[in-house]
């Protein structure tokens, strides 16, 4: 990537700053997130990436609301908290609120800002897919609920104007420094069902007409985006004024910060914090100048904090995750005795899913691709919560007819979901010239299994159904 270059946490970056001696500097302290998918209550997490081990109590709302409520305390300079997108979807509470539990607790802990991501304009669920009316109406009322503002400066709708209630950028004051914070969000939303009415500009482009104006307005420039870290590397590259891009939507742990000289050289910053609240991104910036000689970062340095198990609950935010959480905690099946160790522990597998929709349709075979799988039965008794854990969407039960050859077509070859597909019945087993009732989900039907009708049915009923006929064993 050329001028691409990692570096360290805690590494000063130095910038050349007008004005000599008579510079004056200022600090901010700017805590970051993203993509935490509705994970309002803390969780279960494999670090693939730094090890196998699985951590429990491991993020959630409750538990980033002390650590925030630390930083600010010990802070010795002005604190933002801002989330870079994807709040919502994804979660075990994600089709039951559609996000306005996040909010609450975004309001409860007191958050300054959050980008618009792709997921927030996904909020009608799979049931729902063509709603588009519905979901961007409850886009409108997240947006109402929150207590802060949010930000996107890519999207338009019918008439040309930035989405209701949202802006391309705000701009906070920090001591002597105007500080602006410009939104992008990632292009490919436009082609969901539920962005029908709204034009989704290349964030480069974007940039390109929005941070000349955002600078009118401000000293320094931060984007906020959900693009992904390969396109803040393209967007710092390509574009002229913004001084740092805290990310998100590639779920990347930028462990080490990323710099990239922008077009007049001069390098840029960028972060990402990761996914599912799992850790507290924390930039620090100095900035040096005065409103005569204009001001600059003078260095910038960023931490991502673990959210884990050494940090107690807010009583107040775990108070408010429970009042949503709770009403699933309904039991509504066993499995096996679980382990004491992670490796022991009963986990669901694709194959197990397949077997639930293979008994709640009442077919020969159940089909469901490893890539579409969520989460793992933590505990004997399974709750309600688990379920929409494994099942986090609103899919149905989609039934048809395949023959022999066909399901070992889509056996042999990679899902577009990701992984492998699974079915309930062994490749060995299968009469090519044979036809078989099948059944998945819609959601997995869509992406490339042929034919056959949506049956309606729930597929997270179809778990309890498949549940509470013994299975598994």
């Amino acid at each position: 990537m050329g001028a691409l270059k990692a570096i360290t946490a805690g590494l000063a970056l130095a910038f050349a700053v007008a004005g000599g001696a008579r510079a004056a500097t200022q600090s901010v302290l700017i805590l970051h997130d993203n993509d935490i998918h509705g994970h309002l209550r803390d969780f279960c997490y494999v670090e693939v990436a730094k090890t196998k081990d699985e951590h429990c109590q491991t993020g959630g709302a409750a538990r980033r609301a002390t650590l925030i409520r630390r930083l600010r305390a010990h802070a010795t300079t002005p604190v933002l908290v801002i989330d870079s997108g994807d709040t919502t979807t994804r979660g075990p509470l994600a089709t039951e609120y559609e996000g306005v539990d996040e909010v609450a607790a975004m309001n409860l802990i007191g958050y300054d800002l959050a980008a618009v991501g792709n997921n927030e304009f996904k909020l009608k669920d799979a049931a729902d897919i063509r709603d588009w009316r519905g979901a961007q109406a409850a886009l409108q009322t997240l947006i109402r609920r929150s207590r802060f503002p949010w930000i996107c400066a890519n999207v338009t709708d019918a008439d040309g104007k930035p989405l209701p209630g949202v802006s391309p950028f705000v701009v906070k004051r920090i001591g002597p420094v105007r500080v602006a914070f410009l939104g992008l969000t990632t292009q490919r939303s436009q082609n969901y069902p539920q962005t029908k009415g709204l034009t989704f500009t290349d964030p480069v482009e974007a940039a390109k007409v929005w941070v000349p104006r955002a600078r009118a307005e401000a000293d320094i420039v931060i984007a906020v985006t959900h693009i992904g870290t390969p396109d803040d590397v393209r967007l710092a590259k390509n574009s002229r004024g913004i001084d740092a891009i805290i990310g998100g939507d590639s779920h990347t742990y930028l462990y080490q910060p990323l710099s990239q000289d922008n077009l007049d050289g001069q390098p840029v910053m960028i972060v990402q914090d990761g996914e599912f609240g799992v850790r507290l991104g924390e930039m620090r910036l100095t900035l040096q100048g005065d409103r005569e000689h204009g001001w600059k970062v003078a260095s910038a340095t960023d931490e991502l904090v673990p959210v884990d198990a050494a940090i107690p609950p807010d009583p107040a935010v775990a108070r408010l995750v429970e009042h949503y959480a709770r009403p699933l905690d309904v039991v509504v099946g066993r499995v096996p005795a679980v382990g004491a160790t992670p490796a022991e522990r009963t986990r669901i597998t694709a194959l197990d899913l397949a077997a639930a929709w293979k008994t709640a349709a009442g077919v020969d075979v159940g089909l469901q691709p490893e890539g579409d799988l969520f989460e793992s039965f933590r505990t004997a008794k399974v709750t309600r919560y688990q379920i929409h854990a494994i099942v986090p969407f609103h899919d149905t039960l989609w039934r048809g007819q395949l023959t022999g050859a066909q399901i070992q077509a889509l056996i042999a070859r990679p899902s577009p979901l990701g992984g492998v597909m699974h079915a309930t019945i062994a490749p060995a087993d299968l009469d090519p010239a044979k036809t078989y009732t099948v059944a998945t989900t819609d959601f997995v039907a869509q992406a490339g299994v042929p034919g056959g009708v949506d049956t309606g049915l729930d597929a997270r009923v179809a778990v309890e159904t498949w549940l509470a006929k013994g299975a598994p064993q």
